[in-house]
């Protein structure tokens, strides 16, 4: 697969994974989805990657899913590559796909957050085995913002992340949670200066793929398969929430679309 969204880089066993839509705040569109679904899947079949970091282009790490850009007609070729059944079979569809294939990735994941981390964008922190975050970096459970339930992983990993109560305030409110509380709060392991993260982390990844590779993945496998099938089955839990529609749901879709605030129904 050609990557237009994604700058894929290996250097030394360290794949440097960047999204690369700068103008959208890299909000991922369904091509980005189907680019992250590829890279990984090659990172975790292949011997030469042994870390993989993930970060952002831009101000922004990424800012969830885009709801402005519309389809194009690439996507269901994009759909056949990727494999139409597994496509629709997975809870949230690709994004399922995306974030089962992430909670099982079984080499050290990195995600360097230089920028805002919302709603996807958030999971995709959650995601990695450890974050470090910019002075610039915020993490914002938007899903509220919207009338949305969260999904991708959120509602499983925020929570045993920083706790349910600090997770459901996140959830509850989408308020914005600045680098220095996400570190105080453990969400994120340490911070650097904006130029600073991206070495930062890069070193940090350098020095893991300089360890014994099986050893890096059987430690990882001995905490993660302990809570592999919870996020299995909360991305289906995530799924049916999301799947109940409410007029609030529209509407918060609606009035993010049309760049102004939600009128909610209660309903």
């Amino acid at each position: 697969m050609a990557y237009e969204d994604i700058i894929y880089e290996l250097n030394g066993g360290v794949g440097l994974v960047t999204l690369n839509r700068p103008e959208r705040l890299n909000a991922a569109r369904l091509r980005t989805v189907f680019e992250l679904i590829d890279v990984v899947e090659r990172a975790a079949q292949s011997d030469e990657t042994r870390v993989l970091v993930l970060t952002g282009a831009g101000r922004g790490f990424c800012a969830g899913a885009d709801l402005v850009t519309r389809p194009s007609p690439d996507d269901a070729a994009m759909v056949e590559e990727i494999g139409y059944r597994r496509v629709k079979e997975g809870p949230i569809g690709h994004w399922g796909v995306l974030f089962s294939l992430l909670g099982h990735f079984p080499k050290p994941l990195i995600a360097a957050v230089n920028g805002i981390a919302a709603g996807a964008g958030l999971s995709l922190a959650l995601a990695a085995d450890i974050r470090l975050a910019s002075t610039e970096a915020s993490f914002i459970s938007v899903f509220i913002r919207r009338g949305l339930t969260p999904d991708t992983g959120t509602s499983f990993h925020l929570p045993r992340i920083i706790g349910d109560s600090r997770a459901l305030e996140m959830m509850f409110t989408g308020d914005a949670v600045d680098a220095t509380t996400a570190e105080r709060w453990g969400l994120v392991n340490r911070i650097y200066t904006a130029a600073e993260l991206v070495p930062g982390a890069v070193a940090l990844a350098d020095r893991l793929a300089a360890g014994p590779a099986i050893t890096l993945e059987l430690t990882k496998r001995l905490v993660r398969d302990v809570t592999n099938d919870g996020l299995d089955r909360q991305l289906q839990n995530e799924a049916w929430a999301m799947g109940i529609q409410t007029d609030d749901k529209a509407e918060g879709v609606r009035a993010f679309v049309e760049g102004r605030a939600p009128k909610w129904m209660g309903r």
